[in-house]
């Protein structure tokens, strides 16, 4: 079976509505060689035939764009995320040693040693629940969950202390936070800097 669509469907309706008037009874449906004759194209208003149920054939463009493969020099990837490169030690692994963040550090094995942001850089050290760290650790962010013993050093950033961390020691904040931890330390706060204005 098919259907006619009309790209004017109106002027069709009322133009075959003046030519053959309706009687009283009849039916407004157009009879099969009236809607032949509409479908042909051939008149002031060409119609396109479409199978019922199915939707009408997409309009292609002329031309398809076609994608050409440019060839690209190959960088060395540095392993960093946003210009920082990401630090980790897993739970389970022991470091001795001292390191310097260039990016944001978690601690969740056992590290002894200091972990110092590098010049320029501000860095964020997570230490988490199963995270022992024993030694200083010097970053813009602190977040301890899990136990560290030295100095905590944010300068006038800020510390934060979850209860389930133990803290032993000395820190340093600008901004601190502490949510029912172990503290036995002892707390140094830091005058924000005055920026220029």
């Amino acid at each position: 079976m098919k259907a006619d669509r009309y790209l004017h469907p109106d002027r069709h309706l009322e133009q075959d509505m003046d030519s053959h008037p309706l009687q009283p009874g009849e039916e407004a449906f157009a009879s099969e060689p009236q809607a032949a004759d509409a479908c042909d194209g051939s008149g002031p208003n060409p119609s396109m035939e479409v199978d019922v149920g199915n939707a009408m054939p997409p309009t292609q463009p002329a031309h398809m764009p076609v994608l050409h493969p440019q060839v690209q020099s190959v960088m060395p990837i540095d392993g960093t995320d946003g210009g920082q490169a990401r630090s980790m030690l897993a739970e389970g692994l022991h470091f001795v040693g001292h390191a310097e963040l260039r990016g944001p550090c978690s601690i969740a094995g056992t590290f002894e040693g200091n972990l110092t942001q590098a010049p320029g850089a501000l860095v964020s050290v997570v230490v988490t629940e199963t995270g022992r760290v024993k030694g200083d650790i010097t970053a813009q962010k602190i977040a301890v969950m899990g136990r560290t013993d030295g100095i905590l050093d944010s300068g006038p950033g800020e510390v934060s202390l979850h209860d389930t961390a133990s803290v032993h020691g000395l820190v340093r904040y600008g901004r601190i936070q502490v949510n029912g931890a172990d503290l036995n330390a002892t707390l140094e706060r830091v005058a924000p800097s005055v920026s220029a204005r």
